[in-house]
């Protein structure tokens, strides 16, 4: 069951994402999330996320090319213009975001 719902936050976030909808991506998250990525380092809290995640972002035409879920657990890779490698993790816990990790590879 958790798989069904881990999915479903993952595609609510994705599609806030596509759509630039700050709220609806911040609703996704948990108050004391974690954000870790190989640009932004540890971001800790909803919060910090936010004020992340309101920054401009130059990333477009995003296409998953692998996801793989497990209860509670959410991997996916992506392209995207001007990446070659993208990756995210998700951590769902009560229908919240408690954990994502991204990779983004230029080269």
């Amino acid at each position: 069951m958790a798989t069904d719902a881990t999915m479903a936050v993952v595609l609510h976030h994705a599609e806030a994402l596509g759509a630039g909808d700050l709220d609806a991506i911040m609703s996704d998250y948990a108050e004391n999330a974690v954000f870790i990525s190989d640009i932004s380092g540890a971001i800790v809290g909803a919060a910090a996320i936010r004020a992340l995640m309101s920054a401009p972002s130059e990333l477009s035409g995003i296409e998953p090319t692998a996801m793989h879920v497990e209860g509670d657990y959410l991997y996916v890779r992506w392209t995207a213009n001007g990446v070659r490698l993208g990756t995210d993790t998700f951590v769902v816990s009560d229908g919240k975001i408690v954990l994502q990790t991204v990779t983004i590879d230029r080269s």
